[in-house]
Formats: structure tokens, C-alpha cells, sequence
């Protein structure tokens, strides 16, 4: 299995270096990246997304899985936000056993690079994948979810999230 950082590693506080797409170490890392998030989602039954820091991957570098296959972001970056921002308990691969109140912001849009430099716009995206690119754009930024807890009683373990679902999801927007 591909090594995910825990909480508390220094490498995950630092800011990634742009991906050169005529880099050698490219294609590895994507496909460890892949590897580690398909992993990670048999192991844990969720993950969405992994940023290439957490596997200690010093790229602006994020590999997605929505439902629709492997989909990779290179050199991403948030071009435009909506006004509107909304809170939930947010999870990361790095720390599995937490989740954090953190508020985010709707709706953005991202520029990011594939594989063959082709360039991507994506719009005004919904609130789910939203939060989620928000989350993964952090990492490449050494930012860490825990960094935004939003409020007392921001972290809390899955453990207990799972035995009083509803009083933790009264305490968010969605």
C-alpha cells in the first residue's frame, strides 16, 4: 500500500512546487497516487480525492475518483469564487479517525492541466465537489483541514459523528 502521511508529519506543511510536465517522476507519480487513493477507498469504504503531499509527493499534483473513473488535476488552481460559503464536517485520508467543522466556500471554479498539458476550465462547480477541491488545494498548500476548524467542538472523532449522527449534523449547514 502507498504510504499516506499521518496528522503530524512535517511534510504535509509544505507548499508543493508546480508540476513540469516533461518531469521523469510524472507518470509515477500519478499512478501512485491512483493507487494509493483506490486504496485507501477498499480499505475505509470512502475518499474521493488524494494531493500528491500526502503521499510525500512535493507536486502540485491531485488525483480524483467521483465515480466516473481516475481523473487527474495537475498545477491546479481556484480562479473564481461564488459569495456564498457553507459548513461540514470534513474528513481527510490523513486523518481517518477525525473529522472537522470547516467552512467552505459553495461554489468555485478551477484551472488546472491533464496529463498532456491540455488546460481545463471547470465551472462554477457544485457544492460537493466544490468543498472537496477546496480541501485538496489546501493540501498543496501545507494547509491542513484542522487548520480551519470553524468553531468549538470543531473536531470530533468519526467514532462519535457515527453514534450521534444527528446531533453532529444539526451543527452544520449540510
Amino acid at each position: 500500500m502507498s504510504a499516506i502521511l499521518r496528522l503530524g508529519d512535517p511534510r504535509l506543511r509544505a507548499v508543493a512546487r508546480p508540476v513540469d510536465l516533461a518531469a521523469p517522476e510524472l507518470p509515477l507519480a500519478v499512478e501512485r497516487l491512483h493507487r494509493a487513493l483506490a486504496e485507501f477507498r477498499a480499505e475505509h469504504g470512502f475518499g474521493r480525492a488524494i494531493a500528491a503531499p500526502q503521499l510525500g509527493i512535493d507536486l502540485r499534483l491531485v488525483a480524483m475518483n467521483l465515480g466516473g473513473g481516475p481523473r487527474t488535476l495537475l498545477n491546479p488552481e481556484i480562479v473564481w469564487h461564488g459569495d456564498e460559503t457553507f459548513t461540514l464536517w470534513d474528513d481527510c485520508l490523513c486523518f481517518p479517525e477525525l473529522l472537522v467543522r470547516v467552512r467552505r466556500w459553495r461554489s468555485i471554479s478551477v484551472r488546472h492541466q491533464d496529463e498532456h498539458g491540455q488546460l481545463h476550465l471547470r465551472e462554477r462547480l457544485p457544492a460537493a465537489e466544490s468543498e472537496l477541491l477546496q480541501h485538496e488545494l489546501d493540501h498543496l498548500d501545507g494547509v491542513l483541514a484542522v487548520d480551519r476548524a470553524d468553531g468549538p467542538d470543531a473536531i470530533v472523532t468519526r467514532a462519535d459523528h457515527d453514534r450521534e449522527r444527528e446531533r453532529y449534523a444539526a451543527m452544520v449547514d449540510r
